[in-house]
Order: C-alpha cells, then structure tokens, then sequence
C-alpha cells in the first residue's frame, strides 16, 4: 500500500477579498469553518476540517487527488505515480477568493 498524507494547517485572520465582502466577514466572525472533501480518482474518500492531518492509504499506481468545498468548488488536480510503500504530503486550504488550494508539501519538511 501506499500513503497520500493531507494537512489542513489553522490560518489566523488575514485580509482579502473573501474576509471583506460581507459573506465571508460573517464567516469569520462567528468562526465557521467548512470540511473539504478528498478526492482520489474522483471518488469522495473522506474530509478534512481546520487544523487537522489525514491518511488516505491506497494502491500503487497512477492517482488523481483533488479537494472540493460544496460542489462546485474544487482545487486544481494533481496527478502521482505512486510506488509501493511511497508516502506523499500534501496542504490544503484555501485561496483569498475562497477556491480550495492543494499543492505538495516541500521535502524539507517546510511548509
């Protein structure tokens, strides 16, 4: 088996587009945040809240993953070769507009 490892790291406030108009000002203030759902191949495989890790194991092979936040909007896809045993770390979280992020954690173990 192989690993797809996904972080979700807590953001504090910051300033952009999506915390000034008026939706997500109220989504800031009252402190909601909102699971993504994991994608592997384009099936749902579970979610991710704020501040949590999760361990998606799966086949060797070629893989697509992506994250979606409700149905419409979902982050870039990103396509792996998987070998046997590799594990691969990536971050999630979300664009100033409010469009989910993916991309792979740097080897280095920076984030």
């Amino acid at each position: 088996m192989s690993v797809i490892r996904i972080s979700r790291p807590r953001r504090g406030w910051s300033l952009s587009p999506a915390t000034v108009l008026p939706g997500g000002l109220l989504v800031r203030l009252f402190r909601l945040h909102f699971n993504y759902t994991v994608l592997v191949d384009d099936r749902p495989v579970g979610q991710i809240g704020d501040g949590e890790v999760k361990v998606f194991k799966v086949d060797p092979g070629q893989h697509r993953l992506r994250i979606r936040f409700v149905l419409l909007r979902r982050s870039k896809e990103i396509r792996m070769l998987l070998e046997h045993d590799e594990e691969r770390e990536f971050i999630c979280g979300t664009s100033g507009l409010g469009w989910p992020t993916l991309r792979e954690a740097s080897p280095e173990g920076g984030r």
